[in-house]
């Protein structure tokens, strides 16, 4: 059996469109697929674990319709269901986790390659637990978790209002540097305490701290470009304190991953890291944004099996 679980809003509707056309396949309809449609906020994750819990000795894999953001809901609903294996059709407006999992087919083509040829493909997922004592307590991340501009970036792209435009316009992929030059204008740099793998830092007017999986970030910008989706270890970058005219030249570099040479920007490999600020800090996890004063972010000890086209 395989789970088809659908965001018909992602990608501004392309993912509904994508899966009618899968939908319509031959393969779909011999290879014992039921589809499920996303109607809510969290709804992918509370989709995930009754599957799995439910079907778990007949489900040979669960496939993602959608972006990054319903991949990240899938991903925390099989949290206690770490074996049931995932497969990722990229639907969305950035869809970064195909890059870092370099996926080389996409769509129709894509489906029926997971479901008749499939790779098996293991990651460790991030693991983060914010202001410590949060109500959802542990949670992952896929692609990246990110605080500062980072996250103020990101809160402005998924403004309702700014997405509208963003849609009727047919500008999606624009959609990262556009919410930067907004809320560029606003932004007000961050102190940190941080620990990285138990060592102690201190950040005074920071810029950002991103923690990633693999490069890529904001529909395809090499954020840590010598990140590994494979590596049991993250990449972290640091942005120091920059003027902000800076800060424009800096994230033009961000796609070709040359940003990483400029003085005031740095990238390295950490098991752990540690935030805390003495006020709430803007934050993105996978492309959602929210406010913390503390994170502790680190591996997931349990693998994370995905499914690829071979």
């Amino acid at each position: 059996m395989y789970i088809v679980v659908v965001n018909p809003e992602a990608g501004f509707g392309k993912s509904e469109k994508l899966f009618r056309l899968i939908q319509q396949d031959d393969h779909y309809k011999k290879s014992n697929c039921r589809a499920f449609f996303t109607q809510y906020e969290g709804h992918g994750a509370k989709i995930a674990e009754q599957v799995a819990e439910m079907h778990k000795e007949q489900l040979e894999c669960l496939i993602v319709v959608g972006g990054d953001g319903t991949l990240h809901e899938v991903v925390n609903g099989l949290k206690n269901h770490s074996d049931v294996p995932i497969a990722f059709i990229p639907a969305g407006s950035g869809n970064d986790f195909a890059r870092g999992l370099s996926l080389r087919h996409k769509g129709v083509e894509l489906f029926r390659r997971i479901v008749t040829n499939p790779r098996k493909f293991a990651f460790y997922p991030g693991v983060f637990v914010m202001n410590k004592r949060h109500k959802h307590g542990q949670q992952y991340f896929v692609n990246s978790i990110g605080f500062g501009l980072d996250g103020a970036v990101v809160a402005e792209a998924n403004r309702s209002l700014y997405r509208g435009w963003i849609r009727r316009l047919r500008l999606s992929p624009l959609t990262y540097p556009l919410a930067l030059i907004k809320a560029i204008r606003n932004y007000e740099p961050i102190d940190l305490d941080m620990r990285l793998d138990g060592v102690s830092h201190q950040l005074k007017q920071a810029t950002m701290v991103t923690v990633t999986n693999h490069p890529y970030y904001g529909g395809g910008m090499k954020i840590t470009p010598r990140a590994k989706l494979h590596q049991s270890k993250f990449h972290i970058l640091i942005i120091e304190h920059i003027p902000k005219w800076k800060i424009l030249a800096l994230f033009m570099l961000v796609f070709f991953g040359a940003h990483t040479r400029i003085k005031g920007v740095t990238e390295q490999e950490v098991s752990s890291v540690e935030i805390h600020a003495n006020q709430p800090i803007p934050v993105q996890v996978d492309g959602q944004s929210a406010t913390c004063h503390t994170c502790e972010v680190k591996k997931s000890v349990n693998k994370r099996w995905v499914y690829r086209s071979s």
